[in-house]
Protein backbone atom coordinates (compact mmCIF):
# COMPACT_ATOMS: atom_id res chain seq x y z
CA UNK A 1 0.00 0.00 0.00
CA UNK A 2 2.78 2.44 0.67
CA UNK A 3 4.48 1.71 -2.40
CA UNK A 4 1.37 2.54 -4.27
CA UNK A 5 1.46 5.89 -2.60
CA UNK A 6 4.59 6.58 -3.54
CA UNK A 7 4.00 5.16 -7.33
CA UNK A 8 1.12 7.61 -7.61
CA UNK A 9 2.72 10.80 -5.87
CA UNK A 10 5.90 9.88 -8.46
CA UNK A 11 3.37 10.14 -11.24
CA UNK A 12 1.74 12.65 -10.41
CA UNK A 13 5.48 14.71 -10.09
CA UNK A 14 6.56 13.93 -13.43
CA UNK A 15 3.64 15.08 -14.61
CA UNK A 16 3.30 18.17 -12.78
CA UNK A 17 6.64 19.19 -13.86
CA UNK A 18 5.71 19.58 -17.53
CA UNK A 19 2.60 21.13 -16.56
CA UNK A 20 4.26 24.02 -14.73
CA UNK A 21 6.95 24.52 -17.61
CA UNK A 22 3.93 24.43 -19.84
CA UNK A 23 2.29 27.36 -17.99
CA UNK A 24 5.11 29.53 -17.34
CA UNK A 25 6.17 29.50 -20.98
CA UNK A 26 2.46 30.70 -21.93
CA UNK A 27 2.74 33.12 -19.24
CA UNK A 28 6.01 34.65 -20.44
CA UNK A 29 4.89 34.26 -23.93
CA UNK A 30 1.72 36.46 -23.27
CA UNK A 31 3.96 39.16 -21.88
CA UNK A 32 6.02 39.65 -24.13
CA UNK A 33 3.39 40.20 -26.68
CA UNK A 34 2.32 42.99 -24.07
CA UNK A 35 5.64 44.51 -24.12
CA UNK A 36 6.87 47.13 -26.39
CA UNK A 37 8.94 45.95 -29.34
CA UNK A 38 12.45 47.39 -29.58
CA UNK A 39 13.82 48.15 -33.30
CA UNK A 40 17.53 48.65 -33.62
CA UNK A 41 18.46 52.11 -35.29
CA UNK A 42 19.58 49.93 -38.24
CA UNK A 43 16.13 48.48 -39.55
CA UNK A 44 14.37 51.21 -37.89
CA UNK A 45 12.56 53.18 -40.64
CA UNK A 46 11.89 56.52 -39.10
CA UNK A 47 13.97 59.67 -39.94
CA UNK A 48 17.08 60.51 -37.76
CA UNK A 49 16.43 63.21 -35.62
CA UNK A 50 17.72 66.63 -36.36
CA UNK A 51 20.92 67.51 -35.15
CA UNK A 52 21.02 70.53 -32.58
CA UNK A 53 22.35 73.80 -33.45
CA UNK A 54 24.61 75.74 -30.72
CA UNK A 55 22.14 78.35 -28.82
CA UNK A 56 23.61 81.93 -29.40
CA UNK A 57 23.75 84.68 -26.75
CA UNK A 58 21.26 87.46 -28.47
CA UNK A 59 20.35 90.73 -27.77
CA UNK A 60 18.83 93.45 -29.90
CA UNK A 61 19.89 97.43 -29.63
CA UNK A 62 17.52 98.98 -27.99
CA UNK A 63 18.42 96.62 -24.57
CA UNK A 64 22.04 98.04 -24.08
CA UNK A 65 23.25 100.04 -21.18
CA UNK A 66 24.35 103.20 -23.18
CA UNK A 67 27.23 105.67 -21.74
CA UNK A 68 27.22 108.69 -19.70
CA UNK A 69 28.70 110.61 -22.71
CA UNK A 70 25.96 109.73 -25.11
CA UNK A 71 22.62 110.27 -22.94
CA UNK A 72 21.79 113.62 -24.63
CA UNK A 73 22.16 112.54 -27.83
CA UNK A 74 21.23 108.52 -28.00
CA UNK A 75 17.64 106.99 -29.15
CA UNK A 76 16.09 103.55 -28.72
CA UNK A 77 13.68 102.23 -31.56
CA UNK A 78 11.89 99.45 -30.70
CA UNK A 79 14.84 97.01 -31.94
CA UNK A 80 17.80 99.49 -32.31
CA UNK A 81 19.66 102.44 -31.37
CA UNK A 82 21.01 105.66 -32.81
CA UNK A 83 21.07 109.21 -32.76
CA UNK A 84 18.61 110.91 -31.49
CA UNK A 85 17.31 113.13 -34.42
CA UNK A 86 18.79 116.79 -34.78
CA UNK A 87 21.28 116.00 -32.32
CA UNK A 88 24.34 117.51 -32.42
CA UNK A 89 26.80 114.75 -31.93
CA UNK A 90 29.36 112.19 -33.58
CA UNK A 91 29.71 109.49 -31.46
CA UNK A 92 27.08 106.99 -28.99
CA UNK A 93 28.54 104.18 -27.25
CA UNK A 94 26.35 101.46 -25.50
CA UNK A 95 26.93 98.28 -23.46
CA UNK A 96 25.77 94.42 -23.43
CA UNK A 97 26.46 92.26 -20.59
CA UNK A 98 26.89 88.54 -22.62
CA UNK A 99 25.11 86.22 -20.59
CA UNK A 100 25.60 82.28 -20.58
CA UNK A 101 23.27 80.12 -22.15
CA UNK A 102 24.25 77.08 -20.56
CA UNK A 103 24.21 74.59 -23.42
CA UNK A 104 25.82 73.61 -26.21
CA UNK A 105 28.51 71.81 -24.81
CA UNK A 106 29.69 69.27 -21.96
CA UNK A 107 30.37 71.79 -19.50
CA UNK A 108 27.78 74.30 -19.77
CA UNK A 109 30.03 77.42 -18.67
CA UNK A 110 32.05 77.00 -22.16
CA UNK A 111 29.17 77.07 -25.10
CA UNK A 112 31.65 76.29 -27.59
CA UNK A 113 30.96 79.91 -29.27
CA UNK A 114 33.48 81.53 -32.11
CA UNK A 115 31.52 84.06 -34.01
CA UNK A 116 30.29 87.38 -32.75
CA UNK A 117 27.81 89.06 -35.24
CA UNK A 118 26.52 92.85 -35.34
CA UNK A 119 23.47 93.59 -38.03
CA UNK A 120 22.79 96.82 -38.54
CA UNK A 121 22.38 100.21 -40.78
CA UNK A 122 25.57 103.15 -41.69
CA UNK A 123 24.94 105.26 -44.16
CA UNK A 124 27.61 106.86 -45.93
CA UNK A 125 29.93 108.78 -43.78
CA UNK A 126 29.39 106.55 -41.11
CA UNK A 127 31.07 103.79 -39.07
CA UNK A 128 29.21 101.55 -36.36
CA UNK A 129 31.48 98.73 -34.40
CA UNK A 130 31.00 95.65 -32.30
CA UNK A 131 33.75 94.91 -30.09
CA UNK A 132 33.17 91.44 -27.72
CA UNK A 133 35.27 92.01 -24.77
CA UNK A 134 36.66 89.34 -22.14
CA UNK A 135 37.46 90.62 -18.46
CA UNK A 136 38.73 88.13 -15.70
CA UNK A 137 36.39 87.45 -12.84
CA UNK A 138 38.09 90.49 -10.01
CA UNK A 139 40.12 92.09 -13.05
CA UNK A 140 39.98 95.64 -13.96
CA UNK A 141 41.10 95.26 -17.38
CA UNK A 142 39.04 94.13 -20.24
CA UNK A 143 40.74 91.88 -23.11
CA UNK A 144 39.75 92.91 -26.86
CA UNK A 145 38.63 89.10 -28.54
CA UNK A 146 37.39 90.86 -31.83
CA UNK A 147 35.33 93.57 -33.90
CA UNK A 148 32.52 93.60 -36.13
CA UNK A 149 32.78 96.61 -38.45
CA UNK A 150 30.06 98.37 -40.74
CA UNK A 151 31.28 100.92 -42.85
CA UNK A 152 28.60 102.84 -44.92
CA UNK A 153 27.08 99.72 -45.42
CA UNK A 154 29.82 97.46 -46.95
CA UNK A 155 28.71 94.68 -44.00
CA UNK A 156 24.80 95.29 -42.92
CA UNK A 157 25.38 92.01 -41.05
CA UNK A 158 29.41 92.18 -39.79
CA UNK A 159 30.72 89.43 -38.43
CA UNK A 160 34.20 88.40 -36.76
CA UNK A 161 35.71 85.67 -35.48
CA UNK A 162 37.63 84.84 -32.26
CA UNK A 163 39.90 82.24 -31.27
CA UNK A 164 39.57 82.59 -27.15
CA UNK A 165 37.50 79.89 -25.55
CA UNK A 166 34.58 81.61 -23.93
CA UNK A 167 34.69 80.27 -20.33
CA UNK A 168 31.83 81.48 -17.57
CA UNK A 169 33.50 79.49 -15.03
CA UNK A 170 36.52 82.57 -14.39
CA UNK A 171 35.48 85.24 -17.20
CA UNK A 172 32.82 88.17 -17.99
CA UNK A 173 31.99 89.39 -21.16
CA UNK A 174 30.53 91.75 -22.87
CA UNK A 175 29.97 93.52 -26.17
CA UNK A 176 30.65 97.45 -27.00
CA UNK A 177 29.10 99.23 -29.60
CA UNK A 178 29.93 102.33 -31.23
CA UNK A 179 28.09 104.69 -33.60
CA UNK A 180 29.97 107.18 -35.45
CA UNK A 181 28.78 109.69 -38.00
CA UNK A 182 31.09 111.88 -39.43
CA UNK A 183 31.01 115.35 -41.20
CA UNK A 184 26.83 115.14 -40.63
CA UNK A 185 24.88 115.42 -37.94
CA UNK A 186 21.90 114.20 -40.15
CA UNK A 187 23.31 110.97 -41.04
CA UNK A 188 21.42 108.25 -38.66
CA UNK A 189 23.10 104.94 -38.47
CA UNK A 190 21.50 102.21 -36.48
CA UNK A 191 22.58 99.20 -34.85
CA UNK A 192 19.36 96.41 -34.79
CA UNK A 193 20.99 92.81 -33.38
CA UNK A 194 23.92 91.70 -31.57
CA UNK A 195 24.75 87.44 -31.19
CA UNK A 196 27.82 86.04 -30.22
CA UNK A 197 27.47 81.59 -31.60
Amino acid sequence: MKRNLIQNDGNRIRIGVPLLTLLATLLLASLVDRAPRVTSAATSASPPAPQSLPRPWTAVGSTGAVDEASLNIYAFGSADIGFKPGAAGGVVVARYNVTNTFDNNANPNRPGWRTLEMGSDAPNSTIIEAKLFQIKACDTQPVLLCTARNRSNDHPCAKCDFNATIDFTNSLYFVEVTLNRFNSNTAQPRMFTLRVF
